[in-house]
């Protein structure tokens, strides 16, 4: 299936939109009711559905787009999770074939796999400009948890952007063609 231009910005708003929500709730609504010490990068997800579900070579565009958006809600800068988006979505391009998000343990399995993939990229990048590798476990262990609250939520999210980008759930590995 192919989308037209005017289709691609407008699913390509909404998604933003949704990020730029889940963004206000994760840095106001949840520190407000004490959850100080984990974050919720919904970008992640948001990143990983357009890597695993779209054909097309504006996806890298977009997860830039995507970064510099979290990056207004974050300290972490643009261009780390613009590397990591790069090399989950590379990552994901060989792996479609075996992808098939068809069931919500699948998606949660899938999820958290590639959220440990990013956040090992992201750890050693860290490590690597601070030059200190005994920090890795700590600054890994503290994205653990989120990454299993985002992939226990994730077919819902999934569900949400894939009526944003009007995939069919049956689609099969390809997903769509841009």
């Amino acid at each position: 299936m192919r989308m037209r231009l005017s289709q691609i910005l407008i699913s390509f708003a909404l998604s933003a939109a949704l990020l730029i929500g889940l963004e206000v709730v994760t840095s106001t609504i949840l520190p407000a009711l004490g959850w100080h010490e984990y974050r919720l990068t919904f970008n992640v997800l948001i990143i990983l559905f357009l890597a695993i579900r779209l054909d097309s070579p504006a996806v890298p565009w977009m997860i830039m787009a995507l970064q510099m958006i979290h990056s207004v809600f974050s300290i972490e800068g643009w261009a780390l999770g613009t590397l990591a988006g790069l090399i989950v979505m590379t990552s994901a391009n060989y792996l479609k074939d075996l992808l098939h998000l068809t069931t919500a343990i699948m998606t949660m399995i899938t999820v958290q796999l590639f959220q440990m993939i990013w956040y090992v990229t992201v750890t050693l990048i860290i490590c690597l400009k601070i030059s200190n590798f005994d920090k890795f476990g700590m600054i890994i262990w503290s994205f653990i948890p989120g990454s299993i609250l985002l992939s226990l939520i994730s077919p819902l999210i999934f569900w949400v952007l894939e009526q944003i980008w009007r995939v069919p759930s049956d689609s099969g590995p390809r997903g769509v063609e841009i």
